[in-house]
């Protein structure tokens, strides 16, 4: 089941201060967005204004980030951090 928009504008907010805290990097939220899609959490469509938030409206930023998820993240990988989270 998907979240609401406020739910989904929380993950945004939530996401956007542990990247500027420096916690997380770009391409690690692009993970995480895509596993969230996978497990049904949210759509594809809210991928990309939650980048957009997380990223302060820059495509930079936002292009940089699915860049390298793109070259480090398979379909397996994916399978495998949802399995985790399930366990």
């Amino acid at each position: 089941m998907a979240y609401s928009q406020s739910k989904t504008e929380n993950v945004a907010n939530h996401l956007k201060m542990r990247f500027m805290e420096g916690n997380v990097e770009g391409h690690e939220i692009v993970v995480a967005l895509i596993s969230m899609v996978k497990a049904e959490k949210i759509e594809l469509d809210e991928v990309a204004p939650i980048l957009q938030t997380v990223f302060f409206e820059q495509p930079q930023g936002i292009l940089l980030a699915l860049k390298k998820a793109s070259s480090l993240i398979d379909d397996q990988l994916i399978d495998s951090i949802l399995q985790e989270v399930n366990e």
